[in-house]
């Protein structure tokens, strides 16, 4: 089954792989890339030595985390312009999370999440 959309986006001032399940929605985080990994590793060996190179090299995993969110724990969803692009706050309990878009992406993203909560989606309709 492949998910009704995905993109990417900015959530908690990170890059994020986003994906909207008819229950759910999921986002990841990715990790470092190897480049990154390198040059992490000399800069620890430049500035600090040897003795922390060893905790620098430990094996990094292609994502850093997952995160999920039950459609049926969301209460609201809106759309607010947020600089270059639009944040889609999604209301749960307690905690809002922003996906940060394009514009234009924006009022899809909302209507689909929107139509998910509310039920009306054909997909939730089955």
């Amino acid at each position: 089954m492949e998910p009704l959309a995905r993109f990417e986006s900015r959530v908690a001032g990170r890059n994020a792989r986003v994906a909207v399940w008819p229950d759910r929605i999921e986002w990841s985080q990715p990790g470092r890339t190897k480049v990154a990994n390198v040059l992490l590793v000399i800069l620890t060996v430049y500035t600090i030595g040897i003795s922390l190179l060893f905790r620098a090299c430990r094996p990094r995993f292609k994502e850093q985390g997952r995160q999920m969110l039950a459609m049926r724990a969301v209460q609201s969803v809106a759309a607010q312009r947020d600089g270059l692009h639009t944040a889609v706050a999604v209301v749960a309990g307690a905690s809002t999370i922003s996906f940060r878009v394009p514009h234009d992406a924006a009022p899809q993203i909302e209507a689909l999440i929107r139509d998910l909560v509310l039920g009306t989606h054909p997909s939730v309709r089955q």
